[in-house]
């Protein structure tokens, strides 16, 4: 069993203690290229979650007075 996960590639601990062979590390230019995108991307998520939260906050809020439950 241990021969069959090796050969899927699911001992990947092996991998990292090892180093894998054939892997290039990516040119500068490429590198700040996918960081780029990848600021762009969290940017993004970071937005989407700030709305959301603002939007949560305002709905606690409107109800907030509503459910005092007879006090």
């Amino acid at each position: 069993m241990l021969v069959a996960e090796v050969e899927r590639g699911e001992m990947s601990l092996l991998g990292k203690l090892f180093g894998k062979t054939g892997d290039k590390a990516p040119t500068p230019q490429e590198a700040i290229q996918r960081l780029t995108e990848t600021e762009e991307m969290l940017q993004k998520k970071s937005d989407f979650l700030e709305k959301k939260i603002e939007t949560e906050i305002a709905t606690a809020r409107k109800n907030g007075t509503k459910n005092k439950r007879g006090r």
